[in-house]
């Protein structure tokens, strides 16, 4: 392997890491109103990784913008299942966990009421998740996957999944009780290693983004139920 490549498989992972650091520094330690958070995000997650990419000369893969109708009834049943299984465990566990606690906290932390909830639901489901999977599964995945051998696509499995759980400790470590908290991560690691799963298998960033999709607006329904 010649210095180049060297360079390019170490830049995405580096690239990884510094995005996500600078906005759990901004969740947790700046915390701006959230429409400059999302906006913060949408440089941070695409206009930073377009930049670093296009300055090193890595290329994502060619086909993964390109949609086949065919597949659009199929993600969109993958999707409804992965609502119909979280509104399920939701049910399961209401009992268990004290759902209106966290979501008292998720709210005062988001800055949001009944009056802005929906707008903030539409921004999570379709664009929070997609600028997500455009890092994670476009950039960690996809990308690192095209740079790498055969057992360093495992390692970008791993490595994808694993920042995409732990990314989300700046956002929810607050608000969820040490068990649920766990679980939820554990839960993030095994969502993000199936979303990569599937997208490798389609070589798209579409399907992981409706299913993304679908479970953001399963847990914003959670969220208005207890709000």
């Amino acid at each position: 392997m010649d210095n180049a490549s060297a360079k390019k498989k170490f830049v995405i992972p580096a690239l990884t890491f510094l995005c996500c650091v600078i906005m759990a520094i901004v969740e947790t330690v700046i915390e701006p109103s959230y429409w400059i958070k999302s906006a913060l995000k949408i440089v941070v997650f695409a206009g930073v990784p377009l930049a670093v990419l296009w300055a090193f000369k890595i290329k994502p893969p060619p086909d993964a913008f390109s949609l086949s109708k065919k597949s659009i009834l199929a993600m969109l049943g993958l999707g409804a299942a992965v609502f119909g299984l979280i509104m399920g465990a939701y049910a399961i566990t209401a009992r268990i966990f004290d759902y209106t606690a966290m979501v008292e906290s998720m709210t005062s932390d988001q800055q949001v009421d009944s009056r802005s909830f929906i707008f903030v639901a539409a921004y999570i489901s379709l664009g929070n998740s997609f600028l997500e999977e455009f890092l994670f599964r476009l950039v960690s995945f996809m990308t690192l996957s095209e740079q790498s051998s055969k057992k360093g696509k495992t390692a970008a499995y791993i490595f994808s999944s694993v920042m995409f759980a732990v990314y989300h400790v700046a956002m929810i470590g607050a608000s969820f009780p040490l068990p649920l908290l766990i679980l939820s991560l554990a839960g993030l690691a095994a969502g993000g290693f199936i979303f990569d799963f599937i997208d490798s298998k389609s070589g798209k960033i579409y399907p992981s983004w409706v299913v993304h999709m679908f479970a953001d607006i399963a847990i914003m329904t959670i969220w208005w139920l207890n709000m």
